[in-house]
């Protein structure tokens, strides 16, 4: 039983506003014992229990652009349009390290969600260090398909956790989390549309046709997935962090100045909320 969580919304580049709060948290002596996140939620979550401040911020910030990062170059010389093997090697390993002692003795537990392209589900797992260079969960977890080949973990392809739980509240709630913290990465207007090449899903993703499913079906379990965090938060089961106002930026967004800005109102928006936050913690 965990007396309180975060849960963390991925949303590929637009996760910098999440970064935002977690560096306002961390220079404000924030924690939480238990912290599940999707994607790029997952990597705020192992900066955030490294205490490594502006980690993630750096990564976009300073890389976003870099011809390794993502774009044609690294996709002729990888097969990826986000060249991930570099995310999760050089740059997150030797240029941007994570605070691994802190990490392993900050006393939480990490719950990083991936989706298994053989079933189509969600899965969970709970790394007590991330030092293997690549970083395999955290890599599936921000896999995203089409622009990624995932990874392969124990003989099965995994991919971005967001295709089959983008807001993974209700396995906090299964974890024992008594006051999650929810911090989306959308504002409370935004509505998930349906995809408009179902055929080429299924067509891409042949070999793995569960996974086309999820996919395809991805607007229905997200929206439903929003409605349930709005549920709780009517309820005071839970405390929500979000944009105020729509963001409008890509999971891909290469603006750095939208991005930098996003960030600041990730931080502000922190800051906001530290008041009600702690009050939310200890009643």
């Amino acid at each position: 039983m965990y007396n309180s969580g975060l849960v963390l919304e991925g949303g590929g580049n637009r996760g910098i506003f999440t970064s935002g709060v977690l560096d306002c948290f961390i220079e404000n002596g924030i924690s939480f014992p238990y912290v599940i996140g999707v994607s790029m939620g997952s990597c705020n979550a192992a900066s955030y229990l490294g205490k490594n401040i502006r980690r993630q911020h750096d990564f976009i910030i300073d890389y976003t652009n870099d011809k390794r990062y993502m774009g044609f170059s690294a996709y002729r010389k990888t097969g990826e349009f986000m060249n991930m093997g570099w995310l999760f090697g050089e740059l997150s390993y030797d240029m941007i390290p994570l605070n691994h002692d802190n990490f392993e003795n900050c006393g939480s537990v990490l719950c990083a969600v991936l989706t298994n392209a053989q079933t189509g589900k969600a899965e969970y797992f709970y790394p007590d260090n991330l030092r293997e260079r690549g970083c395999p969960i955290l890599r599936a977890s921000c896999s995203m398909p089409l622009v990624t080949k995932g990874v392969d973990i124990g003989g099965i392809r995994y991919y971005d956790g967001g295709v089959a739980d983008s807001i993974p509240l209700k396995k906090a709630f299964e974890d024992g989390c008594k006051k999650p913290v929810v911090i989306l990465t959308q504002d409370e207007t935004f509505v998930k549309q349906p995809v408009k090449a179902a055929k080429v899903m299924k067509r891409l993703y042949k070999k793995y046709p569960l996974l086309a499913d999820t996919l395809i079906n991805r607007h229905t379990i997200y929206n439903e997935q929003r409605k349930f965090v709005e549920e709780e938060e009517k309820k005071g089961s839970i405390f929500v962090i979000r944009p105020e106002k729509p963001l409008n930026c890509t999971s891909m967004e290469r603006n750095v100045l939208k991005l930098e800005s996003i960030y600041q109102l990730g931080y502000l928006q922190g800051q906001k909320s530290l008041e009600n936050l702690k009050a939310f913690l200890t009643e």
